[in-house]
């Protein structure tokens, strides 16, 4: 479904033709919903970036980290961490320069411990807003994937605003349904990734290991 149809099929669902002015908040609420509630495979992207001071900025479509490695030199993933521990790790080290080995995320920055001693090439693998339909962009992963999704949280936020509270429920409930079952197809494609192996049975709590930065 294209960005027009998608305009036309709210008008013809609502028997509205004078929503012109307003349609485009209906779907811009719903990618917004979109970014903040789905974590599916078509958000996935990849960056590039060089790394040469403590801090990078994050893509202005940076929604959650995957995996931060750097490429050039010797490959190596970095590991996340909090704020707190890569300050721990700082002053348990003198604060000396080197190739990176953790990351922490920072408002909309990434931090690397340790501060790198030189230019490094780190590829971002993360998931990233979609790309809101617009007259330049009529179509995405989503309104072609999943154009019911759009369509039902389209009508959902309309009938808010419309204040037709009989509806909302009605489109609502389509709307969840439909984010259900983007994520029952993420959870299945994600168990195919690779087969079955058999776990040794415990009993009992497991206990979790815990982790010291330190100079051993």
């Amino acid at each position: 479904m294209t960005y027009s149809e998608l305009k036309s099929n709210i008008e013809n669902f609502l028997n509205r033709s004078d929503l012109t002015d307003v349609i485009d908040t209906f779907i811009d609420s719903t990618e917004s919903e979109f970014n903040r509630r789905l974590r599916v495979k078509g958000m996935i992207k990849r960056a590039t970036a060089t790394l040469d001071s403590q801090y990078i900025s994050v893509p202005t479509d940076w929604l959650e980290a995957i995996n931060i490695q750097i490429d050039s030199g010797d490959f190596s993933p970095l590991f996340q961490q909090s704020i707190e521990s890569l300050d721990v790790y700082r002053k348990s080290n003198d604060n000396v320069t080197g190739q990176p080995i953790y990351f922490a995320l920072v408002d909309d920055s990434i931090e690397f411990a340790p501060t790198p001693d030189g230019s490094y090439t780190v590829q971002l693998t993360y998931y990233g807003k979609i790309d809101a339909l617009s007259d330049s962009n009529t179509s995405n992963f989503l309104s072609t994937g999943y154009p019911d999704a759009y369509l039902y949280g389209s009508l959902k936020h309309a009938s808010i605003y419309l204040m037709e509270d009989e509806r909302v429920p009605l489109f609502t409930a389509q709307f969840e349904k439909a984010l259900e079952e983007m994520r029952l197809e993420q959870e299945k494609a994600e168990f195919a990734k690779g087969s079955l192996m058999q776990r040794r049975r415990t009993y009992g709590k497991r206990r979790k290991d815990i982790y010291y930065f330190g100079n051993n």
